[in-house]
């Protein structure tokens, strides 16, 4: 989405009301009257014209009134500069606000003016993961040379391919929501694995607190057989506290896929959150039998019964409070 707003450049010398104006502009900013000072900016742009300063303020101003997308052209003016402070602001607000073809654009021309600029090599990486693995690449190998970023972007590039579910799936383990919806939503675009690829959309709106249960319901409705389909509607079920309706969706995944280990782990969990400790127990024990003794089965069994090791102690403690005089 391009937001286009014309905002004329021009300038005169600056006078001593206009240093008044600017000490009025950041008192009333100081003071949380961010009206005001927005008015005086306005004010003062159309007595001197707009400078990268005013329209960065300008910008800074609606920000703080809490409507981003009205300070965005003020900023897109501003960057015009090449100030790459200007430009990376810029950039993190259309991707905050999942512009994601103006954060191309804008990350592109940040790179321009700094080509050792990491963040926006990585930023790019994420975002071209899905449609290009090939750019995406040579991004997340340039960001990989900062500490900051190096680990990050090795796990991306180690499931970079052709095929956008395998992106969707690293930046979602990455826990990177945004660039994973993304992956999810152009595959699903692309047809390929299509309702995995919905469900899969929904899950990641779900965990940045979007609704995703329109994308989860259309991929049910088109694969109610389909395993995967069942066990994220799960997932998303659990993330909305609806813990009995999300056991109801894993034990048709498990009907579905009854060789699946990781399912009867989760399974587990399922019953474990509706408070049915015996079924949670067998269930992951059930896991780790079928998985020949997986780590990861077993780490979970563990900390089940270390936690309920530890709510049975606290009842106890509890309860000789209660019989202490």
């Amino acid at each position: 989405m391009t937001l286009l707003f014309f905002i004329p450049l021009f300038f005169r010398p600056p006078n001593n009301r206009s240093n008044e104006t600017r000490n009025l502009i950041e008192d009333n900013r100081q003071r949380g009257r961010v009206m005001q000072a927005l008015y005086q900016t306005e004010a003062l742009a159309a007595r001197t014209g707009w400078t990268p300063t005013l329209l960065l303020t300008a910008g800074d101003l609606w920000q703080e009134a809490g409507d981003v997308t009205r300070a965005l052209p003020y900023w897109q003016s501003a960057a015009q500069s090449g100030d790459t402070g200007i430009l990376r602001r810029l950039a993190q607000t259309q991707i905050d606000l999942q512009y994601w073809a103006d954060a191309t654009s804008t990350l592109t021309k940040l790179i321009e003016s700094d080509p050792e600029n990491f963040w926006a090599h990585y930023q790019l990486g994420l975002i071209r993961a899905a449609f290009d693995s090939q750019a995406a690449e040579g991004y997340l190998r340039i960001a990989g040379r900062s500490p900051e970023y190096g680990e990050a972007a090795a796990a991306v590039l180690g499931a970079l391919s052709d095929d956008p579910m395998d992106a969707g799936i690293a930046l979602a383990e990455a826990q990177l929501w945004p660039y994973a919806e993304l992956a999810f939503q152009h595959a699903a675009d692309l047809g390929q694995s299509y309702p995995e690829a919905l469900a899969y959309t929904g899950l990641m709106r779900d965990h940045q607190g979007k609704d995703g249960g329109a994308w989860i319901e259309q991929a049910v409705r088109i694969a109610p057989q389909n395993p995967q389909v069942r066990y994220l509607q799960a997932i998303h079920l659990r993330l909305a506290i609806e813990y009995d309706a999300s056991l109801e969706a894993m034990i048709q995944a498990v009907a579905l896929d009854p060789e699946n280990a990781a399912l009867y782990a989760e399974l587990g969990t399922a019953y474990r959150l509706t408070e049915d400790l015996e079924n949670a127990e067998y269930w992951l024990e059930f896991a780790v039998d079928l998985s020949d003794n997986d780590p990861r089965y077993q780490q979970m069994l563990d900390q089940f019964r270390a936690d309920e090791t530890s709510r049975i102690d606290e009842i106890l403690q509890s309860l000789d409070n209660q019989e202490s005089p």
